[in-house]
């Protein structure tokens, strides 16, 4: 029994625990990867069409993401959300090439459910930080821990589609440089 009461307590703290988001230098929650090609000598604009290509796959309906270009910078700004559960969770994507790489940015994730609209903030909140929201309303541990997990699981899903969004790009991108050689 000794040994089972610090395992739960260890496993209830990891429960717990905050999730914490990448961010930019302005502390906004922000995913980036910048990624040179195998083939260092393709051209921008071949990139941003290839992008394209990429957006036409991932959104095969139109409605569900808008795409803008700026021609002159060679920059696509594409908005988009991810439903998460009960959530819609919008984000910006930014991709912006140069001679032979390109830059993929991830920015401006709002949360929105239940007829609210908040951005994604750097770390997911704390038990503390929940009831305090609630003005210390909420006596019930077990109800704030609850909504802890679920922010937290939220704050986990959010990561890994943001993670395989850029991934996806990566992959694309990557692969039409092997088709080339092939």
């Amino acid at each position: 029994m000794k040994i089972l009461i610090p395992f739960l307590v260890l496993f209830s703290i990891n429960v717990l625990a905050q999730v914490k988001l990448p961010t930019n230098d302005l502390g906004q929650v922000q995913y980036q990867e910048l990624v040179r090609l195998p083939d260092a000598t393709r051209p921008t604009k071949q990139i941003i069409t290839q992008a394209r290509s990429w957006l036409a796959q991932q959104f095969p309906n139109e409605s569900d993401a808008e795409q803008q270009f700026d021609q002159e910078h060679n920059i696509l700004f594409v908005k988009s959300a991810y439903r998460i559960d009960d959530q819609l969770i919008r984000y910006t994507l930014t991709i912006e090439s140069k001679f032979g790489r390109y830059r993929a940015t991830i920015t401006d994730l709002i949360a929105e459910g239940n007829g609210l609209s908040l951005p994604v903030r750097p770390d997911s909140p704390t038990a503390e930080e929940m009831s305090r929201s609630s003005d210390n309303k909420t006596k019930s541990t077990a109800v704030i821990n609850q909504a802890v997990r679920q922010q937290a699981d939220l704050y986990r899903q959010i990561d890994k589609e943001c993670h395989d969004t850029l991934a996806s790009l990566k992959e694309y991108m990557v692969s039409l440089a092997a088709k080339k050689t092939d």
